[in-house]
């Protein structure tokens, strides 16, 4: 049985998403909330949360990203109205686990939710175009390739939602030398920041202890 909460402002759409989920016997609706202090509020650990973008105390992308950090299994879907490419990268960049659009079908959204509670990253046809947008301005198609060992481990780490700090502490090395780092790896992808290439690293297989699509560069960065 797959756990979920829901989180949405407007009573319209947390009810019919409510309904949706209780049509599928193989999902148990554990809690909704209408605001950031309400989901923060929910006790029971779900396994899938399905946000919206705004909500009228916060953020759903730094909610997402809070909720990981209580519950690191947990996995995150961004369902929301705005399709644009910043908002799409900044989910993706944050570490949660999908994208969808409000005007996606009842059964993609059942879906997702199933998909994403198997460790697969979920982004709805608009989404899945941001992504595939931020990949073509990468000068290489083997983009991850040209990453060194040590530049793939904190990219690995970043996909998995940890921040600069985080990293510095596991890898025993300086939040500076991170940062330094990070500026290194969004320049041999071609990105236009950190979010577009911990998406690009993200869509290749990062970050779920999955191997990335592409074979490293023998190249080994020590520091």
């Amino acid at each position: 049985m797959i756990r979920v909460l829901l989180v949405d402002d407007h009573p319209i759409v947390l009810s019919g998403l409510s309904a949706l989920v209780q049509s599928d016997d193989a999902l148990a609706l554990i809690a909704t909330a209408r605001t950031v202090a309400q989901a923060l509020a929910v006790t029971a650990q779900p396994d899938v949360a399905v946000v919206d973008l705004e909500l009228p105390d916060g953020d759903g992308i730094h909610l997402g990203a809070s909720l990981k950090e209580r519950w690191p299994e947990l996995r995150v879907i961004v369902l929301t109205m705005h399709a644009d490419d910043h908002s799409v990268m900044r989910s993706l960049g944050s570490g949660l686990d999908g994208y969808l659009l409000k005007d996606s079908d009842p059964d993609d959204v059942l879906r997702a939710i199933h998909s994403a509670a198997h460790g697969t990253l979920v982004l709805g046809k608009g989404a899945a175009g941001a992504v595939v947008a931020a990949a073509s301005t990468a000068p290489r198609t083997d983009a991850l390739g040209s990453l060194d060992a040590r530049e793939l481990e904190i990219l690995e780490l970043l996909a998995q939602g940890m921040s600069t700090g985080q990293i510095a502490a596991r890898l025993y090395l300086a939040p500076k030398t991170i940062r330094n780092r990070v500026s290194e790896i969004v320049g041999k992808l071609g990105t236009a920041n950190p979010d577009q290439a911990i998406a690009l690293g993200r869509a290749a297989g990062l970050g779920r202890g999955a191997k990335p699509s592409t074979t490293p560069s023998p190249r080994q960065g020590g520091r």
